[in-house]
Formats: C-alpha cells, sequence, structure tokens
C-alpha cells in the first residue's frame, strides 16, 4: 500500500501556471521528498474532460493502492471529483483532503447541495486562510481546517539596484481585468507623475485571459513607455524573476482570490508588496511589516506608497526584513509537515 494518492492538475510548462496548478505540484513534490517517489501515485486530471472513463479508472486504481488520498479541484473540477472520491471511499475506507484553492468554495457550497454532502465526508478539508475555514464551518463543513499557502524556504540575499532606473515593477498573476492589471498602469503613472520623472516601469506577466486579450493590447499600446508585456514564467524562475523588481503590485479585485502564491513569492524574494485591501489579503500581508494594504482599487494611494518606498530606504529595508520573516512564517516543512503528521 502506497501512502498518497493525488488527484489533481500536476506537470510542467505552460498548461500548468494557474493556481490551482502550481499548487497541486508543489505539494505533490514535497510529499515525494517527505516519502519517498515511490510512495505517491498521481491522477493528472488536466484535460479529464476528453477522457472522462479513463479518469474515473485511474482515480478509483489509485485510491485502491493507496492510504490517503488528496484532491485539488478547481471550480471545473469539484463538480465532480468530491463526489467521485466520495463514492469510492464508501467501500475503500481511505483518508481523503481536499486542499481548497483559492477563496470561492463556501460561496460554491451554498448554491450545491450534493457537493457539499459529499464535501462533509472528507477527513479534512484543508482552507488557506481562517477566515475560509469559518466560512466552511458556516455552511456545514465542520471537517474544514486551516492549511496556509506556503513555500520551501529559501535564505534569499535583499539586495535591490536603486541606481538603474527605470525601476522595475510587476504584476504577476494571470492577465485578466479582475486581477487589475489596469489599476497597476494607472498606479505607475501617478507615481511617476509624484516624481516628476518616469522612475518606474511596469512588467506584467502571466498568461493573458483569452476574453481580456484585445482590451490588453491596446492598453499595452496606449500605455508603452511605462508598461509592457512580459510573458510568462517557469516556477522554478519566480524568486529570480521577481528579484529583479523593486515592488510587486497586487491590485488584484478578483472575486475567488484567497492566499495567492504571488505573495509568498514576493516573501521569499524580499519584494516588496503593494496590494489591495480585497478578499483576504489583509489575513496574509501584515500591512507596514511586510508589505502594504491599501483601500479598495484606490491608486492614488498605492502610488504614494510606491513613492514612499523609493524615497526612503530604511522602509524598504524594514519591509525586506519583515517579507523573511513570513516566508520562514509560511515555510513547506512548517506547513506541510502538519498536513503529513495527519496521514495514516
Amino acid at each position: 500500500m502506497k501512502k498518497l494518492a493525488v488527484i489533481g492538475q500536476y506537470g510542467t510548462g505552460p498548461l500548468y501556471l494557474t493556481g490551482q496548478a502550481v499548487k497541486t505540484v508543489f505539494i505533490t513534490d514535497w510529499m515525494k521528498r517527505h516519502y519517498g517517489e515511490d510512495q505517491v501515485e498521481i491522477v493528472n486530471t488536466y484535460g479529464w474532460k476528453k477522457h472522462p472513463l479513463s479518469l474515473v479508472l485511474n482515480v478509483f486504481r489509485a485510491m485502491k493502492h493507496c492510504s490517503n488520498v488528496m484532491i485539488f479541484p478547481a471550480p471545473h473540477g469539484v463538480k465532480i471529483f468530491p463526489g467521485l472520491v466520495s463514492a469510492f471511499n464508501r467501500l475503500l475506507h481511505r483518508r481523503t483532503f481536499f486542499i481548497v484553492i483559492g477563496g470561492w468554495l463556501a460561496d460554491f457550497l451554498k448554491k450545491h447541495s450534493y457537493i457539499r454532502r459529499a464535501t462533509k465526508k472528507f477527513y479534512a478539508v484543508c482552507a488557506e486562510t481562517e477566515s475560509l475555514v469559518q466560512d466552511l464551518k458556516n455552511v456545514g463543513i465542520e471537517k474544514a481546517v486551516y492549511l496556509p499557502n506556503c513555500r520551501d524556504y529559501v535564505d534569499f540575499p535583499k539586495t535591490k539596484d536603486f541606481e538603474r532606473q527605470p525601476l522595475h515593477v510587476c504584476t504577476y498573476s494571470r492577465v485578466t481585468q479582475s486581477k487589475g492589471i489596469e489599476d497597476a498602469v494607472e498606479t505607475v503613472c501617478k507615481a511617476n507623475k509624484a516624481l516628476g520623472k518616469d522612475v518606474f516601469f511596469l512588467d506584467v506577466f502571466g498568461s493573458v485571459d483569452s476574453a481580456y486579450k484585445e482590451d490588453f493590447e491596446k492598453l499595452c499600446s496606449q500605455n508603452s513607455s511605462v508598461m509592457a508585456y512580459a510573458g510568462t514564467r517557469d516556477a522554478d524562475q519566480t524568486l529570480q524573476t521577481l528579484k529583479e523588481c523593486f515592488a510587486l503590485l497586487f491590485p488584484t479585485w478578483y472575486e475567488g482570490e484567497c492566499f495567492a502564491g504571488t505573495v509568498l513569492d514576493a516573501f521569499l524574494s524580499r519584494t516588496p508588496i503593494i496590494a489591495n485591501d480585497w478578499k483576504f489579503n489583509s489575513q496574509v500581508i501584515r500591512d507596514k511589516e511586510d508589505g502594504f494594504l491599501y483601500p479598495y482599487r484606490d491608486t492614488t494611494e498605492a502610488a504614494k506608497l510606491l513613492v514612499s518606498l523609493y524615497e526612503d530606504r530604511q522602509l524598504y529595508n524594514k519591509i525586506q526584513d519583515g517579507c523573511a520573516e513570513s516566508a520562514l512564517r509560511y515555510s513547506s516543512d512548517n506547513v506541510l509537515g502538519q498536513l503529513a503528521e495527519q496521514m495514516k
């Protein structure tokens, strides 16, 4: 009997750059190191709709051979995998873990009673913030537990080059309107105006949502002097990419946002983050300690914070020190070690 079956999007390359896929790969790889490669069986759910019967058989086979099961469903997958795993578990009696990605699940379960019933049967439903744990309990998921997002701790140097201008700031997420890309452009423009010169330049990293592509291309064309699309990066390039940036702008107002992995990457790379006070951000980012929060979509205030980081080197160093503290708090050995202790 193997230790763990993982059911989620697992792989590398451009197809696996969503928050769901990145988290699935990260936790799976940590479990491989912890238990051994041969103790973890993976069912890759990418493109499962093309081969539904094959997927069902692979899920059953993996659950049959493993004593613990983890699922990492996105909003589409949540309609299938909790019910499928719960049904098989009536026969197999495995210890099942639902790893919640994002902050949307409680609202979703309010509207889908049959999925809520299946979710209640899991040994643990692991949510990224304490508030989301409570939200899940409020809809009847009594086994909801806190499992924050995490990363392998790296003792990164906090050096930044202030002298080579323009200073590059970035967004690092899917490129959609609700991720606040337009707000980020406004922030950079207002900061440059306040300083009387083009000190900052915005690099936009991430895959472009097809529905937003035309608007985004127009945005880039109209603001080419202060921004550019910088493409995508593999997960193993993230820290080095952020290290080269003066600050990370996180202007998201995406409804499903929770504990974004991008925030952890900012902590690890010692890159100050300036974030919209939206959803659960205030539970992750310690304002004025490891980053900054500004009032909802207030780009004028966001620009002031960016200017203050530029003008006050002591403040910049303080935020970098706070990033290092938070990176250690959310280290994978601390967080996932506790999860591994629950496996039989």
